[in-house]
């Protein structure tokens, strides 16, 4: 072998290990630092994209629209316009660029994925699970130590210091409220579904009982000894969808897309009933709830105000201070929107109006309905999947925040990894039964 085969040949083991590097760092310091995915949403689609040109230069065909494109380069637009009229033209007309970026980058590399071939497309997979199931361990080792790495961290590097959820003795943080570690706990459940479907894969019957039987434990663990109820009732609830999908699937599927459309259009009668029957004050339900039933039912009546286009991509967070002046009683009512709605639904609606909240109804229903295309394994998973980000869309952050809107195009494209995984696994065990 020649000096120059032998370099290229250590160049080519170097550039595919990048991939499997990639899919493992990112589930595991995702899960422990929430914000870097916005920094995985580039490495991620670079690394797919990259072990794609290496099998072809055919780059148009990476972004070749479709009609699921169009609809979400339409969705940005319309945020772009919006912004105009925004209460800060600014910050909103960054959201709309966030959002138009992560769709165009999520859809090429998802198409990347189809060009990966079966030894590289097992690998990201394997490592990602790798890195979910690390990732798992991890927030369970900080939920039951009460933060203590965070809080290590955090007190090193003084400028971590965000003083919220944090209790402090003498400049440093001695405890961390267990509610630090939503965003963790979310990021978690969000892999949930595509790592359980990767373990699938394992060859070897005992690892991949060993290890799925673990990472179920741990994952599970964490999202019930946390505090985060949103992704609680997001595990409950994409457990009852996987068992319908893999029981009834096209049904349960249609089901989900008509539940995405249906939340828009009953968010504002049912957010101004539920604070009209006084839920607000009912002891039986948590209070976190309860502060979220008025935060919903002041977000209503004020997009009632503005319903056709809304007040502007990102306007809550700057008019949260305003009163609203109550007609019928001639008086100003003390009561706040919040830092955001705590809801997409009602947010879309007060932000974006009634052209807002069409476009994203469709574009929500269009991802849901593409699941029919996945294999029948794994169908029940993608299924499950949406709906924990329902159930996290319905009841927690801000629509804008920007890791979760990364983590949601990078949970997209590990779903589309585990899908054609367990499809070529599932090919060559076939191959095999047939030598056999």
């Amino acid at each position: 072998m020649s000096t120059t085969d032998a370099i290229n040949d250590v160049n080519s083991e170097r550039s595919s290990a990048i991939l499997p590097t990639v899919f493992f760092l990112s589930p595991l310091l995702t899960a422990a630092i929430p914000k870097l995915t916005w920094l995985f949403l580039i490495l991620v689609p670079a690394a797919l994209i990259g072990r794609a040109f290496r099998r072809s230069d055919d780059w148009r065909g990476l972004i070749l629209p479709d009609t699921t494109l169009r609809i979400f380069v339409l969705v940005a637009l319309y945020v772009a316009i919006n912004a105009t009229w925004a209460a800060a033209t600014g910050p909103a007309l960054e959201k709309a660029g966030l959002l138009l970026g992560v769709i165009v980058i999520t859809f090429a590399a998802n198409n990347a994925i189809s060009r990966l071939d079966e030894r590289h497309l097992h690998q990201a997979a394997v490592a990602f699970a790798a890195g979910a199931f690390f990732g798992a361990v991890l927030i369970l080792f900080e939920l039951l130590t009460g933060g203590a790495i965070s809080r290590t961290a955090i007190n090193l590097l003084p400028l971590a210091h965000s003083h919220k959820h944090m209790i402090f003795a003498e400049d440093e943080v001695t405890r961390l409220q267990l509610n630090y570690l939503n965003r963790n706990v979310a990021i978690l459940g969000l892999y949930f579904w595509p790592a359980l479907l990767i373990m699938r894969t394992f060859r070897d019957a005992t690892w991949r009982w060993i290890v799925s039987c673990l990472f179920l434990i741990s994952a599970t663990a964490s999202i019930f000894l946390s505090q985060h109820q949103s992704s609680q009732v997001g595990l409950i609830c994409s457990l009852i969808v996987f068992i319908l999908t893999s029981r009834w699937p096209k049904i349960t599927i249609n089901g989900i897309a008509a539940v995405w459309c249906l939340a828009f259009v009953l968010a504002l009668p049912a957010a101004l009933l539920a604070y009209k029957a006084d839920l607000n004050t009912a002891r039986w339900l948590p209070v976190s709830f309860r502060d979220r039933i008025a935060i919903w039912d002041d977000t209503a009546e004020r997009a009632l105000k503005d319903p056709w286009f809304g007040i502007g991509a990102r306007s809550t967070r700057v008019l949260m201070n305003e009163p609203i002046f109550d007609e019928p009683t001639n008086s100003v009512r003390l009561k706040s929107a919040g830092w955001h709605a705590h809801d997409l639904f009602l947010q879309t609606w007060y932000e974006l109006g009634v052209v807002g909240v069409i476009l994203i109804a469709i574009a929500g229903a269009a991802v849901v309905l593409r699941t029919s295309v996945l294999s029948t394994e794994a169908q029940p998973v993608a299924a499950a999947a949406y709906t924990f980000f329902m159930a996290i869309a319905a009841f927690a952050w801000d629509m804008w925040q920007t890791w979760l809107v990364c983590a949601m195009a990078l949970t997209l494209l590990y779903l589309g990894i585990a899908a054609m995984n367990f499809d070529a696994a599932k090919q060559t065990l076939n191959g095999l039964s047939l030598r056999n």
